[in-house]
């Protein structure tokens, strides 16, 4: 038998995946800027997990980002696992699919206040035999995503909560971050995060608590670097998360 932990940092793990692929990487925070319209980003990012300080899980994504209007952006990621091994759990393979849309209702993206909205659909997509998908369901997220202050230093907050329609003894999952970007150069950023999501049940309550730090480096005009490292702020979380991702506009 898999033990408890295990089977919460494999779920973890799967959304933890492809939370992060619609935010603004490395962290699991979101920014509530949106691809310009008629415009496309593609995201390829990387995650080194370590839950008990041994690497255990070695997992990505792909994402397409498309501005479809004005402030409305669609993103369409598909997470996979180059390899995972916890317990007696061994395997590699295809995660869940998802899709979203976020729509950035107050600010123009460059002053000192921003506020967007963003619904993630999860797709059951996965090869579940492996462990690789959350069920059967198609499994709704919904984020107010903001952010505070401009020029070299930016506040961002997130809020929002996971819904699993068919499961009677699943209370919804309440999501929360807050992150801190200082400029040090036009093309170089620093970036800071805690993030992390509860059930807020009573009895054995799912948790979990994570920081990061990280740097975010413009290459080229349409080419974005970043990458980070996660460490786990209560017992359920993994103990170190290496991310990085390279993101290309067009």
């Amino acid at each position: 038998m898999i033990k408890k932990r295990s089977w919460l940092w494999l779920g973890l793990g799967l959304v933890l995946t492809y939370f992060p692929a619609f935010a603004y990487h490395p962290l699991s925070t979101d920014d509530p800027g949106t691809t310009e319209f008629r415009h496309f980003e593609l995201e390829w990012g990387n995650d080194f997990t370590f839950p008990e300080s041994e690497l255990k899980d070695i997992s990505g994504y792909v994402q397409i980002k498309a501005g479809l209007a004005k402030n409305l952006e669609f993103d369409f990621v598909q997470a996979f696992t180059y390899w995972r091994d916890e317990s007696e759990l061994s395997c590699s393979g295809w995660q869940d699919a998802a899709v979203a849309l976020k729509y950035r209702f107050y600010g123009d993206g460059d002053g000192p206040f921003n506020f967007a909205v963003s619904a993630i659909f999860n797709l059951p997509s996965g090869e579940n035999k492996k462990g690789l998908s959350e069920g059967d369901d198609i499994i709704p997220t919904l984020y107010l995503i903001g952010t505070a202050g401009a020029e070299r230093i930016r506040l961002l907050m997130n809020f929002g909560a996971s819904f699993y329609p068919s499961s009677s003894d699943q209370d919804p999952i309440y999501l929360y971050g807050l992150a801190l970007e200082y400029a040090i150069k036009d093309n170089l950023a620093l970036v800071g995060e805690i993030y992390g999501h509860s059930d807020f049940a009573k009895d054995n309550p799912n948790d979990c608590l994570e920081g990061l730090v990280g740097a975010v480096y413009s290459a080229r005009d349409w080419l974005t670097l970043s990458g980070g490292i996660g460490l786990g702020l209560d017992e359920d979380a993994p103990d170190y998360r290496f991310r990085f991702a390279s993101l290309i506009g067009w």
